[in-house]
């Protein structure tokens, strides 16, 4: 599938995951940088040493991010604060728990927390 990467902006993204790491966390928060949407994803072995040097994260494109996870672009219109840990079994990704509710969500709670 093609992606209009126009439409949704950068990712910032840990080189563990480019480097073929499961993604293990994505938070959204408001970026003071137009170009980037204000998606963040670590993977589940980056520490907090890792996280604290910029050189660990690059800024990928949506069809980039489809290519690693197309889950990410069915949660992208998620408000900002969205925080959320990717649960897998035997290595797939079958859904996403919700840190601030401190529960096992779906997309379209997600997209919807209020509701």
């Amino acid at each position: 599938m093609k992606i209009n990467n126009d439409l949704y902006g950068g990712f910032m993204v840990s080189k563990n995951i480019i480097n073929g790491r499961p993604i293990r966390y994505s938070y959204r928060e408001k970026s003071s940088i137009p170009q980037l949407n204000g998606w963040n994803l670590l993977s589940d072995v980056d520490d907090d040493e890792y996280i604290s040097n910029p050189q660990n994260f690059v800024i990928i494109n949506a069809q980039s991010v489809n290519d690693l996870a197309p889950q990410l672009l069915e949660i992208f219109d998620a408000p900002y604060g969205t925080d959320l840990f990717w649960i897998y079994e035997e290595g797939v990704h079958v859904g996403f728990y919700d840190l601030k509710t401190d529960k096992q969500v779906e997309i379209e709670e997600i997209l919807s927390p209020d509701s």
